[in-house]
C-alpha cells in the first residue's frame, strides 16, 4: 500500500483507488498485519481479509541464503577487494538508492558516526543501483558517498550473498515496504537488523531478539542503533544464529510451499 506515506490529494487519490481494487477483487491477502490493519483502518474493504503464512507468501530459500555456503578464503578475497579489514563492523544496505529507502538519513547518521567513534573500525557497504530520475538524493548524500573512505558503494549486484556473508548488521531505513525480502535474506544470512518501524519490517524483526526497530526518518535513531552496534559488538555476534533460525523457522520456503499445495 503506497497511501500510507502520502498527503493530501494523492493520498485521497491512493485510497479511491486501492476501494475499486479491493472492489473488483474476489479474495484479498493482504501482505502482513500492518498491510491488514490499513485495509481495516482507512475502510478500503468489508471483505474477508486472510493473510496467508506468516504474511510471505514466497519465502525463502535458507539453502540458498546460507553461509555456509562461502569459505573463509572467498569472504577475504571480497573483503580484500573492497578494502574491509577484519576487525571492521559492515554495516550493509541492500536495495535501491533512492530517499524512500531512507539513504539520506542512512548516509549522514554514518557519518556521524564516524566522527564520534574515532578508535573504532566501521564501514558502510551499499549494494544497489542509484536512481536519480524518480527520487534522487541529496547533492550532500551523493558528495558524501562519493568522497567517503569508508562508505563503499557497488552497485547493482546480481548475487548479494557474498557481500551480506561480510558484514554484520544490515541497515534497512525505508520509509514503506509491503515485506521485504532482503530483511528476511539477510537474517537468513545470519545478520542482526536496524529496520524502521513500517510495514514487513515490524513483522519480521523482533526488537532485541533480531534486530532493532527504529521510527521512521529518524537520523538520529539510525545513528544511536549503529553506535550501540559498535560498543556492544558481542551482542550482535549473539544475535547471529538467533536471525537465521527466526527466519527458517517462520519462512522457510520449502515448508510454505508444502503448506498451500494442501490447501
Amino acid at each position: 500500500l503506497i497511501f500510507p506515506t502520502r498527503s493530501g490529494v494523492m493520498k485521497r487519490l491512493l485510497i479511491v483507488m486501492d476501494k475499486i481494487l479491493c472492489s473488483c477483487a474476489t479474495h484479498i491477502y493482504p501482505e502482513g498485519e500492518g498491510v491488514k490493519k490499513d485495509l481495516i483502518n482507512f475502510n478500503i474493504t468489508k471483505k474477508s481479509l486472510k493473510i496467508l503464512a506468516n504474511g510471505n507468501v514466497n519465502g525463502i530459500d535458507t539453502n540458498y541464503f546460507n553461509p555456509t555456503n562461502f569459505s573463509e578464503g572467498q569472504s577475504n578475497d571480497l573483503r580484500q577487494q573492497l578494502n574491509i579489514y577484519i576487525n571492521d563492523l559492515v554495516f550493509i544496505f541492500v536495495g535501491r538508492l533512492v530517499g524512500d529507502k531512507g539513504i539520506n538519513e542512512l548516509v549522514a547518521a554514518f557519518k556521524k558516526l564516524q566522527a564520534n567513534n574515532h578508535e573504532r573500525n566501521s564501514k558502510l557497504l551499499l549494494v544497489g543501483p542509484l536512481e536519480t530520475d524518480l527520487d534522487p538524493l541529496k547533492r550532500e548524500t551523493l558528495e558524501e558517498i562519493e568522497n567517503s573512505s569508508t562508505i563503499i558503494s557497488v552497485g547493482y549486484q546480481p548475487d548479494i550473498r557474498p557481500y551480506l556473508n561480510i558484514a554484520n548488521v544490515l541497515v534497512f531505513p525505508s520509509y514503506r515496504e509491503g515485506f521485504p525480502n532482503v530483511v528476511m535474506q539477510a537474517g537468513a544470512m545470519g545478520l542482526p537488523s536496524i529496520v524502521t518501524n513500517i510495514n514487513g519490517c515490524n513483522e519480521i524483526i523482533k526488537e532485541g531478539e533480531n534486530g532493532w526497530i527504529i521510527p521512521v526518518k529518524s537520523t538520529d535513531a539510525i545513528f544511536n542503533n549503529m553506535q550501540n552496534c559498535l560498543i556492544n559488538q558481542q551482542q550482535v555476534l549473539e544475535m547471529v544464529s538467533i536471525s537465521r533460525e527466526m527466519i527458517t523457522s517462520r519462512y522457510e520456503q520449502k515448508i510454505l510451499r508444502r503448506t498451500f499445495s494442501r490447501t
